[in-house]
């Protein structure tokens, strides 16, 4: 060790395997390199110039790459270097060492000499500027620093002492100069005199942090940027840009073939526009109005197609360089990720054209099709000239979470795009990264104050204030919540209308920024359908249906049945398999292996169930009596065709999802069944006031059903109860806005009388606050300067974790076992609300398995999992 003299940014030196490394000031180059091919996109300069509020000339953004260039400057202390060759170095980093070189006077002045402070201070306005966007450079691991003299713990006396002074012939303040020097070579009009300040505005220094990260982690990607190697600026600038097209984040070649290869819309997707979709397909690229559209027309109007088509166009006008397609959940993205490939093919016949498609699921993802882990090889760094590097390459954005959002195409759930818009590590990069797509995101919904202040933000930053393009898709949208998006995006006019207006507004329709909801036709005149509603007091003993529920199915009908819980939906599935009038072949089986359908199956089993429901409820299925029971996982995205739907009580929005199973296919009905029935599992009492106590907060009876729990706003639910008594027999999708705007309105919110009903609104209407409050805390800050910016992290806030379904806990078995549906079970999912106090364990402990049932403890807490799903049990592990 006393012989290295050198300062190393990246290096191999591990036992079995040659010693490699790569020069620190190479390894900052190649990340400038990669920050500067990122800054020459249309679509990452636009957005940079738009949080400037002004152009930037080269000369400015070679400066910024400068200062991108110096992300690494911390890895020059004696510390860090060291720690690669002495296993009992103290673990030195290369972020808080920095601290030193602010705060102690001697250390202070030697940096600013080797890094040349007096030239950098002239590109800015002022010393502020500067150093804030150092300290954006300096956050390239994720998480905005805030160094403070006062906190001078950890590693700040040994840095201040030793490892930042000269020892043993190295001087770490020769290898800063170094750094310098490079950057001197490397971007020389950054250094020229004079030329405009750069502006010190905090949404550019946040777009900058957000594209030094981008650039960290693709810079450091050994395929392209291999160790023992230098090369000059040059040929390093030549490598980023090959590394930026093979990862699609430069899109050109892509925008260029569908430019070049224009085709009307039923070339596209092979049938002629239906009317929603002409509309929307008809819309200008470059139109300001159109960059927030609002998308609302009943299921089976092809608002998915709709989507694409405005992508295809936008992407070809070069407007947006990439697509990313937001969906509530996983089932919905891998559903609809199979048709959106085929919509790729169809647009780009070759394979060498096609722009990346990313499967953005965690644990799921999938590149072109391809499971990734799939592709990758043991050793995931390639050599750059590897025959398989294309293919690899193509795979980078899907390798981990937190790079989906840099895919050409991607298909993932809604949380990914709000991880850009809350307080967590990367959101700067995913940020950035959003910044160049068209964000669609479907199946909106209002029910959910916390996920639709959030969705605000995201809306408010990505269209309001970064100019970028969003569209929302609903089959329909209450006009409180339509209003609120609306202005999100930078509509000044919208407002919302009273009851009456909402009725009355059009459907189907699509709302731009002008904020005037435009007609479209439905999309065929048969398009519709007649559902009776039938409301049974039964909400307490759902079991009570067993005998009507046998008698149907005996005629050959599929009952479908959507509960409020887990629970519910696992105590009617053991009803059902005992009640002797029900063949057991009349059940929903995955393989050979009867069970219901929630969301508390592991990722391998879930996989399982959502393919065996496809193949026996999806299209041209074999007919015959079946019973599938199951919670909100059936909602929405699978491909399920009912002639009769059980349902618990919800609101009207999330009743009408689930009505959207009914009679979804054509095909013959079993007798009795021509007319869509549903039947809704109500509480018994005259009302849901009932169901409140004298504080307004709802019994705990009531929330063992979902009611006020699931849904909290009782208000919601008596509102939808009353109007399917007043008209039970409802035309879809004519008296959707009928149902929606009576459930949700603040006008029919307010006309429920009633002390209890007072005390329940102002409950309502403070936890709505609260969630307001709490998602404003969670929101990412970049209205602040990065010197004042400080995360509240995602990961230490819990409600934001739960809202965003981040708490569940994926923990390994100890010892992998064979599932349920005949496949290895090796990890289970335990949600946030079951999950143990102690979570320190690395594993789960197999306590038993006897071929039907696996009982596991995890931290001090018994659970079982079998084919009704991972339970909790009550009574803890001994």
């Amino acid at each position: 060790m006393n012989q290295w003299t050198g300062y190393w940014g990246k290096i191999r030196n591990e036992p079995g395997k040659p010693f490699a490394w790569l020069p620190l000031a190479q390894h900052c180059l190649d990340v400038a390199a990669v920050f500067q091919t990122l800054t020459a996109l249309p679509a990452f300069r636009a957005r940079l110039q738009t949080a400037a509020g002004q152009p930037l000339d080269d000369a400015q953004l070679q400066r910024l790459a400068v200062i991108a260039l110096l992300h690494d400057v911390g890895k020059a202390n004696l510390g860090f270097q060291d720690k690669a060759f002495d296993p009992k170095a103290p673990r030195a980093g290369h972020i808080r060492e920095l601290a030193p070189l602010l705060f102690e006077e001697r250390l202070s002045e030697a940096f600013d000499t080797a890094l040349q402070l007096d030239t950098l201070q002239s590109w800015f306005a002022s010393e502020e500027a500067l150093c804030d966007f150092l300290f954006a450079s300096w956050s390239h691991h994720g998480a905005p620093i805030k160094l403070d003299p006062s906190e001078q713990t950890g590693n700040y006396y040994p840095a201040k002492t030793r490892w930042w002074s000269a020892a043993g012939g190295r001087d770490p303040m020769a290898a800063i100069a170094e750094l310098l020097q490079t950057a001197r070579l490397a971007f020389p009009a950054a250094f020229n005199d004079g030329g405009k300040p750069i502006p010190n505005a905090a949404a550019l220094q946040h777009r900058f942090a957000g594209l030094v990260m981008l650039a960290d982690w693709l810079g450091s990607h050994q395929g392209f940027f291999p160790l023992d190697r230098s090369s000059d600026g040059e040929i390093t600038r030549q490598v980023a840009q090959r590394a930026l097209l093979a990862v699609g984040l430069d899109a050109a070649p892509a925008q260029a073939y569908l430019a070049q290869h224009p085709a009307a819309f039923q070339q596209r997707f092979g049938y002629a526009p239906r009317p929603l979709q002409a509309a929307i397909d008809r819309l200008a690229a470059d139109d300001p109005q159109a960059r927030l559209l609002i998308a609302e027309a009943e299921t089976g109007s092809g608002k998915t197609e709709a989507a694409l088509a405005r992508f295809f166009h936008l992407f070809a006008a070069g407007q947006v360089d990439s697509l990313y397609f937001a969906l509530p959940t996983r089932v919905a993205a891998r559903e609809l990720y199979r048709r959106v490939l085929s919509y790729l093919e169809q647009a780009f016949p070759d394979p060498q054209q096609r722009p990346v498609a990313v499967l953005a699921v965690p644990r799921y993802a999938r590149v072109d099709g391809a499971e990734v882990q799939s592709l990758l090889p043991d050793e995931r760094v390639l050599h750059h000239d590897d025959p398989n590097q294309h293919r690899h390459a193509r795979q980078w954005a899907a390798e981990h979470p937190k790079r989906f959002l840099a895919a050409t195409v991607a298909v993932g759930t809604i949380d990914q795009a709000l991880l850009s818009a809350v307080q967590t590590k990367h959101a700067q990069m995913r940020s950035v990264c959003l910044d160049r797509s068209l964000l669609v995101v479907d199946e909106v919904h209002a029910s959910d104050a916390y996920m639709r202040r959030l969705l605000r933000g995201l809306l408010a930053h990505h269209v309001g204030q970064m100019g970028g393009h969003a569209l929302l898709l609903s089959a329909t949208l209450g006009a409180a919540a339509r209003t609120e998006l609306l202005q999100a995006g930078g509509c000044a006019v919208a407002a919302l209308p009273d009851h009456a207006g909402a009725c009355a507004a059009p459907y189907p329709t699509y709302t731009d920024l002008g904020g005037v909801a435009l007609p479209v036709e439905p999309a065929t005149k048969d398009s519709g359908k007649t559902v009776v509603f039938q409301l049974r007091a039964w909400l307490a003993q759902p079991d009570k249906l067993l005998p009507e529920l046998a008698e149907a199915l005996r005629a050959g009908a599929r009952v479908l049945v959507v509960l409020n819980t887990v629970a519910r939906a696992v105590a009617l599935q053991r009803a059902a398999e005992q009640h002797p009038a029900i063949v057991k072949d009349w059940l929903f089986r995955c393989g050979s292996t009867v069970c219901p359908h929630h969301g508390r199956f592991s990722p391998s089993d879930r996989e399982l169930l959502d393919q065996a429901v496809s193949d026996r409820w999806g299209k041209n299925t074999p007919v015959g009596p079946a019973l599938l029971i199951g919670t909100q996982t059936l909602e929405q995205s699978l491909d399920i065709d009912a002639d009769w739907l059980i349902t618990d009580l919800c609101p009207a929005d999330v009743l009408l999802q689930r009505v959207g199973r009914l009679h979804r296919h054509g095909r013959e009905r079993p007798a009795g069944f021509a007319v869509p029935r549903c039947t809704v599992l109500t509480p018994d009492c005259a009302g849901l006031e009932a169901l409140l106590d004298a504080k307004g907060e709802a019994l705990g009876e009531a929330k063992q059903s979902g009611l006020g729990s699931v849904y909290e706003d009782l208000r919601t639910l008596e509102l939808t109860r009353l109007l399917l008594i007043e008209q039970p027999v409802v035309e879809i999708p004519q008296d959707n806005r009928r149902l929606v705007e009576g459930a949700t309105h603040p006008q029919r919110l307010a006309s429920l009388q009633g002390e209890r009903w007072a005390k329940h609104g102002e409950k309502m209407d403070g936890g709505v606050l609260a969630k307001e409050l709490a998602a404003h805390y969670a929101a990412a800050l970049y209205d602040k300067p990065f010197g004042d910016c400080a995360f509240n992290d995602i990961e230490k806030n819990a409600q934001a974790r739960t809202r965003l379904g981040l708490d569940t806990l994926r923990i390994p078995l100890a010892a992998a076992v064979p599932g349920p549906f005949g496949i290895e079970l090796a990890e289970i999912l335990i949600p946030g609300h079951l999950a143990p106090k102690n979570t320190a364990e690395a594993t789960a402990e197999v306590l038993r398995q006897d071929g039907e049932n696996i009982d596991l403890r995890y931290g001090g807490q018994r659970y079982r999992y079998s084919r009704y799903g991972l339970e909790k049990l009550d009574e803890p592990a001994d």
